[in-house]
């Protein structure tokens, strides 16, 4: 003990330093093992995906296919896409960092379908704590000095009582990303298989019985459009 107390008392202008260092190392390396990306890619390069008929009850299994619409498809508010799933976040620069000021995340059940057979994924199983979604923000705006918002980003803004300005009138710095599960886009879906006997006929869809996948705190629904899980996936078939 004394001896640690020593080596404190001779090298502390020199340990603190470290130890701060090593924490913010260690807080960003599980902040990126734990995104959701990450636990994406890494489950699905779990085991192998299979064809939707062959799929049995209660089996944890991925689809790989493409997104079709079950209704009126939405659409994304801020590049006008078709969709069926958006995810927007809107960020404001800071003094030292950037903070985000709106979260918007608006889905509707869609089909998966892969080689003419088809699942749906219901948008009542798409709870925070049993499900996962990430999508690849590939539509971006940004507006600050001498780089008006838009009407388009104004109206977006105004929606969620958010402006563009601040002290004066003067531009915030801010950026937006737009992620969307796109109509005929190449999707990845893992989940419990249940399948579920329709009361009722689904417009697009012929068959008395239908696969649905759903989650749970241990065995996650999964929703993906990135490259890196799709890819793996096709490897491993």
């Amino acid at each position: 003990m004394e001896n640690l107390l020593t080596v404190i008392s001779d090298y502390g202008e020199y340990l603190i330093p470290i130890i701060f260092f090593s924490i913010a190392i260690s807080i960003i390396a599980y902040s990126f093992f734990f995104s959701n990306k990450n636990i994406i890619i890494r489950e699905f390069k779990k085991g192998r995906r299979k064809s939707i008929n062959s799929i049995r009850d209660k089996e944890y299994v991925k689809i790989i296919g493409v997104a079709k619409h079950v209704n009126t498809p939405l659409v994304a508010p801020l590049s006008g896409r078709s969709c069926v799933y958006y995810h927007i976040v809107v960020e404001v620069k800071g003094d030292k960092s950037w903070r985000r000021i709106i979260n918007d995340v608006k889905s509707q059940d869609f089909f998966i379908e892969s080689s003419t057979e088809m699942a749906i994924i219901k948008t009542k199983f798409l709870e925070k704590n049993t499900s996962i979604c990430h999508l690849v923000k590939d539509y971006k705006e940004n507006s600050g000095f001498r780089n008006d918002a838009n009407n388009k980003l104004e109206a977006y803004l105004k929606s969620h009582n958010k402006k563009s300005t601040g002290f004066l009138g003067i531009n915030k710095t801010i950026r937006y990303t737009e992620g969307i599960i796109e109509l005929n886009e190449k999707i990845g879906v893992k989940g419990i298989a249940k399948w579920q006997s329709l009361k009722e006929p689904i417009v697009g869809y012929s068959y008395s019985k239908i696969l649905t996948l759903e989650g749970t705190k241990k065995q996650k629904l999964l929703i993906t459009d990135e490259p890196k899980a799709l890819i793996r996936v096709q490897n491993k078939i």
